[in-house]
Order: structure tokens, then C-alpha cells, then sequence
């Protein structure tokens, strides 16, 4: 019975874990204004998790450590000036973002991974990789998300 049951969870894994596949002309017919990034990152067992969502409206921020609380330890949300909404669009390139295949597991052995998921109307993808990776093809929106890390931190 157990090997059934490890079977259908690796059967159930490996479809989650499957991205759809985004057609350039699909994301530019989606309007910048639903365009949703979130980020973070998650550690193995009591270190922390921590989570941005950044949207035309607002950044919300999330951190918490599992260990000592419940309630978040950090929990703060700001809005989004146009002219810094328009920064972040032009720090991320869609089309590479979307070529990105980065699917780290660290957290399975108490490591930590950094994730980026980017979403527009039904269509995502998202990325995992060694916490503190720097990826050259998006480095100007990791700058930015950890510029903004620094900025609800404090």
C-alpha cells in the first residue's frame, strides 16, 4: 500500500510541477495592468518564508518564521506611484522570464529556495531556484525585488 501511495504523489508532483506553455502573442494580447509578480523565498524547517506580491496597486510583504510564531513578523503593504509601476515593466522581460526552466527542490532537505512567479490573466510561469542565485537574463527585476526587500525590512 505504501508503494501505491508514493507512486500517485510522484504521479501528482510531476503534473503540478508542469508549467503551461506560454505563445509570445498570448501574453502581449494580456493587458500590463493584470500583470502580477510575486516572489520569495522558503526555507527548510523553522528559518522563514518570505513573500512579495507586486501589482499595479500595491506590494504587499510577508515575512514570517514558522518556529517562534504564528503571526507574520513582518506584514506591510504600500501602493505603486505610475512612474515606479512603469520601472518595474520595463525590469522584466517577459519573453525570457518564460524560457526560464530553473525548478530547485532545497527546501526538501532543509536548504532554502528562492522563487518568481509571474501572472497575467490565466496565463504564468514560475521559476525556483538556490536561494541568492543571480540569473543573468532577469537580474534588473531581481535587483528590484531585492531593493524592495531592503525597503520593507527596515
Amino acid at each position: 500500500m505504501k508503494t501505491s501511495s508514493l507512486v500517485v504523489l510522484i504521479v501528482f508532483l510531476t503534473f503540478v510541477s508542469c508549467g503551461k506553455t506560454v505563445v509570445k502573442s498570448d501574453f502581449q494580447q494580456s493587458s500590463n495592468s493584470n500583470l502580477v509578480i510575486k516572489a520569495g523565498f522558503t526555507c527548510g524547517w523553522g528559518s522563514g518564508d518570505e513573500s512579495i506580491e507586486i501589482s499595479k496597486t500595491s506590494i504587499k510583504y510577508i515575512y514570517s518564521v514558522p518556529a517562534k510564531s504564528q503571526q507574520p513578523l513582518i506584514n506591510k503593504t504600500r501602493s505603486v506611484p505610475n512612474s515606479e509601476w512603469s520601472e518595474i515593466l520595463n525590469d522584466v522581460n517577459i519573453d525570457t522570464f518564460f524560457k526560464l526552466n530553473y525548478q530547485t527542490c532545497n527546501v526538501c532537505f532543509d536548504g532554502c529556495d528562492e522563487w518568481i512567479i509571474i501572472i497575467s490573466n490565466n496565463i504564468s510561469h514560475e521559476i525556483r531556484f538556490t536561494k541568492g542565485l543571480k540569473i543573468d537574463s532577469i537580474s534588473k527585476i531581481q535587483n528590484k525585488l531585492s531593493q524592495l526587500r531592503k525597503e520593507f525590512n527596515n
